[in-house]
């Protein structure tokens, strides 16, 4: 059953996916090959497998997984909206199944599939813990759970966590007209749309989720910790993700109408501007080291593990 909860959350994410483009669409299915290339995943044990892509999103993850060889996915996700744009984008792959349905109480028998692949999903729910364990009790043993959960710590998150009272106040309209006169593309709109307006937002630290995985019965767990292909490669892609939140609020400024809009645009841009100063400050900071400089502006970046279920 999906609570009211989850049909906002899902209303949200059902909505951004449509306005990529295709060639943003291939490059979002592109990433699941470099990044399991960069840190060394054998996409050939995904041969013959039954996956389940758990909160699928737009389903780039489950056509990534048909195109590896994957033998049925099923794709589950709360919003119906989201899956009817995601069935068309994946129509050409029969062996992917979709289906609505919770994380928090997934609709299949225990120790159904080989794969579980769960990215950007818990952290958003209104029970992390209940999740992990949903997505553990439908894994057969000897399966292999991939979890991209959100990191704790860094400046980029700080900065989040400041805008979204403001961003909230604003509204959803307000940022969405501003995003597009700082003339973003969609991917980038999807990316600070979901930051700044999703319900739940949770950050875990490394050590919080390496304590539950083993717990949940998990061995072998494996950090992803190679090239990302996104804002957390380095501190400078991470400070040009900061520099596009200055900017977004920026171009508030001049959409402003009210008094109280002027005076929260000014305040949010002026907020985020702060935390760009003192990104490069860090940056440029010679007394320290580049691991310390990542700290800072990065923090743990976000958890990409694969463990496997003793």
């Amino acid at each position: 059953m999906i609570s009211n909860f989850e049909e906002k959350t899902g209303a949200l994410f059902g909505g951004l996916w449509a306005t990529l483009t295709d060639e943003q669409y291939r490059d979002s299915v592109e990433l699941f090959t470099k990044r399991a290339v960069a840190n060394n995943f054998d996409l050939e044990w995904l041969n013959g497998k039954k996956c389940l892509d758990a909160g699928c999103g737009s389903a780039r993850s489950s056509v990534a997984l048909a195109m590896h060889g994957a033998d049925s996915i099923i794709a589950v996700d709360v919003s119906q909206t989201g899956l009817v744009e995601a069935s068309r984008r994946a129509a050409e792959f029969s062996q992917i199944t979709f289906k609505q349905a919770s994380v928090l109480g997934l609709p299949f028998e225990d120790s159904t599939f080989d794969f579980v692949w769960c990215a950007g999903v818990i952290h958003h729910t209104s029970d992390f813990d209940v999740a992990l364990s949903e997505l553990t009790r439908v894994l057969k043993p000897g399966g292999k759970l991939f979890l991209l959960v959100y990191g704790a710590g860094g400046l980029r998150w700080k900065a989040i966590k400041a805008l979204r009272a403001i961003a909230l106040d604003l509204g959803t309209a307000f940022i969405d007209e501003a995003i597009l006169v700082a003339r973003f593309p969609a991917n980038n709109r999807k990316h600070f749309m979901d930051d700044l307006f999703v319900s739940v937002q949770k950050l875990t630290s490394f050590a919080e989720l390496a304590t539950k995985l083993p717990k949940l019965g998990y061995s072998e767990i494996h950090r992803w910790t190679g090239e990302t292909f996104d804002h957390e490669s380095n501190s400078a892609a991470q400070l040009e993700d900061i520099v596009k939140l200055e900017r977004i609020f920026h171009a508030g400024l001049s959409l402003a109408k009210t008094v109280t809009e002027c005076y929260l645009t000014q305040l949010a841009h002026q907020t985020a501007t702060l935390y760009v100063e003192f990104a490069r400050k860090a940056m440029n900071d010679g007394s320290i080291s580049a691991a310390e400089i990542r700290e800072v502006v990065i923090g743990e970046g976000n958890h990409r593990v694969v463990a496997t279920k003793a």
